[in-house]
């Protein structure tokens, strides 16, 4: 419970220290206290005078900050000053579909991934197979996340396959790792001795030996996923979460990016913090 505990209070601290520094980039940035309104012709000085102290107010890294945080700890998240709505809806409203996308893409990264990653493990001696999987995976390491969504906008294909593109590669090089270790036990070779087949010796030998590991590597796999879709759903132009941050970023909506920020942190935060927790064991033993 003491573990868990000090892991708690270093995810709240983690998200508030990336809100704080995400709403200093924002309000020290050229322009901030700019409004785009300020363009009609037909607004008086007065009018003007009173848009630029509102944007001042809201944008503040004092009274703002702690106002913001006060409202959001009984569930008023503000309202977003680009598209005139509450930020809770618009959180509601986009949330689902990054969701879906995450959910499905790191899904088909970890089936990839690992449908590489077993056979160049248990055939370690097959040099063909492990240069042709090592080289795919160097290549798509290569390409940023950026140029996948822009080939994938441009062939119009789904957002999830970008984020498929992107894990794998990361999760076949480390499970082939692992799952190369745990194939290497003197177990294995004894039951193979005794005729047991291959998938029972995956599924009862290899997998439960290199669960802890795996597990680590799905919990920071899904930090990375998270990391990932919201640039690859800027560059799509798909309705979510990343569109969302986009569009806050470029009109310096400091109470959504802030929400945002917040959002984002925590998922990475967690993933960590599980990757942490599921690493500790071994890592124990080790000592």
């Amino acid at each position: 419970m003491k573990i868990v505990g000090t892991q708690l209070a270093r995810m709240a601290i983690l998200v508030l220290l990336a809100a704080f520094g995400s709403a200093m980039l924002v309000r020290f940035s050229p322009g901030a206290l700019v409004d785009e309104r300020e363009l009609d012709p037909r607004l008086s000085a007065g009018t003007l005078a009173a848009m630029r102290a509102q944007r001042e107010a809201e944008n503040s890294l004092g009274q703002g900050f702690v106002r913001y945080v006060r409202g959001a700890l009984h569930g008023d998240l503000g309202q977003s000053q680009t598209n005139g709505a509450a930020i809770a809806d618009l959180l509601k409203n986009n949330a689902a579909a990054t969701l879906k996308r995450v959910v499905t893409g790191l899904a088909g990264a970890w089936l990839l991934g690992l449908a590489l990653a077993i056979p160049v493990a248990a055939y370690r001696r097959a040099w063909v197979l492990d240069t042709a999987t090592a080289l795919f995976a160097g290549l798509l390491l290569s390409l940023p996340a950026g140029v996948l969504a822009l080939l994938c906008l441009t062939f119009g294909a789904p957002v999830e396959l970008v984020l498929l593109l992107v894990l794998t590669p990361r999760i076949f090089r480390y499970s082939r790792n692992v799952l190369a270790q745990a194939y290497g036990a003197p177990c294995i070779d004894m039951a193979r001795a005794r005729g047991i087949g291959e998938l029972r010796i995956l599924s009862a030998y290899v997998m439960r030996g290199a669960a802890p590991q795996l597990l680590a590597l799905l919990a920071t796999s899904l930090s990375m996923a998270i990391g990932s879709i919201i640039p690859i759903e800027a560059i799509c132009d798909a309705a979510g979460l990343g569109r969302l941050a986009w569009q806050a970023a470029t009109a310096r909506d400091l109470p959504l990016l802030l929400n945002l920020t917040m959002l984002i942190a925590l998922a990475t935060t967690a993933g960590m913090t599980v990757a942490e927790l599921a690493a500790r064991p071994r890592l124990e033993a080790a000592q």
